[in-house]
């Protein structure tokens, strides 16, 4: 056999098995538990259940790129942060001339090429009342939710800081929007959120050079910021399961019936990841009927810019 002829069968050959185990996860979905912040008292304390390693030693906090990796439950979890645009440097663009923005389309073409996709996740993530009336809602609003839906029983609340905005609600937050950015775009613009937006948080969680005062920081804590990282990824999985469990693509109509029938088996996944009892939404509920309507709303603008 020719060898271009070999080398073509064996690159089709990768190609259908890596679509075989796409497809398989996709069907599965995450089988990891989400993570939660306020389980750890410590960088040190998190590190032993999810790796860390960072990658080129500098002495420049704000360069480097770090590799984590969560195995549980006999599925690894692995990502990178590497140093790059962030979350302000879009905004700045935005609001800045024609030279700013010529400089975020030269560091960042993917930003100026999805641009309409962009604005749109960002209305999502928003509370714009003046466009989508009052009471509008937001991922933020959503997780917020899901958290007052646990019954606590059983332990539910370990500590009340659980029930707090670093508890439940920032877990929630993460992969409630990752699931939805997911299954209502792709994979790759809710990665690429994510990432803008990590590095934006916190520059130096690549090169793992924190200052004392951030170690200690109740706030604005490196450890908040790495459980988000892991749990943007498992959003995408789960996201990517319920595309593919529910068929949805560019047309899907997001009725808060449908809404209703999506958030409720994200959140059985939280049930399931923290040994929680949640009670489901109700296609009724009024933060359904409102998110729905903005998804929808959303859909048909051309663009926010």
């Amino acid at each position: 056999m020719h060898k271009g002829t070999l080398l073509l069968l064996c690159g089709v050959l990768s190609l259908a098995l890596w679509s075989c185990s796409q497809s398989e996860a996709c069907k599965q979905g995450p089988k990891v538990r989400a993570l939660l912040a306020t389980d750890y008292s410590s960088l040190e304390d998190f590190s032993s259940v999810v790796s860390i390693s960072y990658l080129g030693e500098g002495k420049d906090s704000f360069t480097g790129t770090v590799k984590l990796s969560y195995l549980d439950n006999d599925q690894l979890v692995t990502s990178e942060l590497t140093d790059g645009v962030t979350q302000g440097d879009i905004s700045e663009a935005h609001k800045g001339n024609v030279w700013d923005k010529l400089v975020l389309a030269t560091r960042s073409p993917y930003a100026v090429w999805n641009r309409k996709d962009l604005s749109k996740i960002y209305m999502l993530a928003r509370v714009r009342p003046t466009l989508f009336g009052e009471g509008d809602v937001a991922f933020y609003d959503l997780a917020e939710a899901s958290m007052r839906n646990i019954l606590p029983v059983n332990g539910a609340f370990h500590n009340f800081r659980d029930s707090l905005e670093k508890g439940y609600i920032n877990t929630f937050n993460h992969i409630t929007a990752q699931s939805l950015i997911t299954a209502l775009y792709n994979e790759e613009i809710a990665e690429y959120l994510s990432t803008v937006h990590e590095r934006y948080a916190m520059p130096q969680l690549v090169s793992g050079l924190f200052t004392k005062e951030q170690l200690f920081d109740t706030l604005n804590f490196p450890v908040d910021n790495y459980v988000d990282i892991i749990n943007n990824e498992i959003g995408q999985e789960l996201g990517k399961h319920l595309k593919f469990k529910y068929g949805i693509t560019e047309d899907t109509k997001w009725t808060a019936a449908f809404l209703c029938q999506f958030l409720n088996k994200v959140q059985e996944y939280y049930s399931n990841s923290f040994n929680v009892t949640i009670t489901p939404f109700k296609e009724d509920d009024v933060l359904i009927v409102r998110f729905s309507n903005k998804v929808e709303a959303i859909k048909r603008a051309k663009s926010y810019l």
